[in-house]
């Protein structure tokens, strides 16, 4: 008992300690969007004098409402493409037997692995060949294929386990196997879904890397994109930025709060 008691002390220690390390940045971030550019720099670590929010204003009137509606259109097109092909590419995997398919599966968890930086020359390339670029087109389509390998791991885990009774008895009554996916099995599968959705919805939401290569045009950037657009060339409107960083970080923090049960599961790659 003494020993179990002692692993499990250091066990909370540390993790208080690592939560602490990354809750002050945040709290630094929130507190300074509410000083005045003079204070940034004379007192960083200390509280705002004036508790202000002209650092709000000027970050929404730098088009902060646009690269949320941009993030919000480009995050929902994504998880609502990554949630159904990967889906029925899973199901399929799961109910069959072929191996062709089995290989094709392996395929996938192999293309899992290759980070999406390892592909951006060639990948600028194609949807500059397509005429897609500074469309929000140009950052969904490559956002989905890169989703698609993890989900679909996430989903056929899920699917091995679901019960084919309900299946075979919606068979039965006549129904086709697409029929059965969307009607039956889709429906029943809401953990799973939410783990898939609530994963990839943070990582489109925060993805900054192809969307700034993709997205030159003012109109069509996203949020971690048009942040750096308060970042002058010889200065900066840092409680600007810090403002516009808590704004992008409402909208997920909101989610995690509402599923913080499902993006758990998320992160421990379980679907159930």
């Amino acid at each position: 008992m003494p020993r179990f008691t002692l692993a499990r002390t250091l066990a909370y220690g540390f993790v208080s300690l690592w939560s602490v390390a990354v809750l002050l940045p945040l709290l630094w971030m929130v507190l300074a969007s509410f000083k005045t550019r003079r204070e940034m720099f004379m007192d960083p670590a200390g509280l705002p004098a004036d508790w202000t929010f002209a650092a709000y204003g000027r970050a929404w009137k730098s088009g902060m409402g646009q690269y949320l509606l941009n993030s919000l259109l480009v995050t929902s097109a994504t998880v609502a493409l990554i949630v159904i092909l990967s889906g029925m590419a899973a199901y399929v995997f799961a109910r069959s037997e072929s191996r062709a398919l089995r290989g094709l599966y392996l395929l996938m968890v192999v293309a899992f692995a290759v980070p999406a930086q390892a592909v951006l020359v060639p990948l600028y390339q194609m949807v500059s060949a397509a005429g897609m670029l500074n469309s929000l087109a140009a950052i969904v389509l490559p956002y989905a294929a890169y989703g698609i390998p993890f989900t679909t791991i996430l989903f056929y885990a899920f699917f091995l386990d679901f019960p084919q009774e309900l299946e075979e008895a919606a068979r039965l009554d006549g129904c086709s196997r697409l029929r059965v996916f969307f009607s039956v099995v889709l429906p029943l599968s809401g953990p799973a879904v939410a783990s898939a959705a609530i994963f990839q919805a943070v990582f489109t939401w925060n993805e900054f890397l192809l969307a700034l290569l993709m997205l030159t045009a003012k109109g069509v950037k996203t949020l971690p994109v048009g942040v750096v657009q308060l970042r002058g060339e010889y200065t900066s409107d840092w409680p600007g930025m810090l403002a516009g960083l808590t704004i992008a970080v409402v909208p997920m923090l909101l989610i995690f709060v509402l599923a913080q049960k499902y993006f758990v599961r998320s992160l421990a790659g379980l679907g159930k």
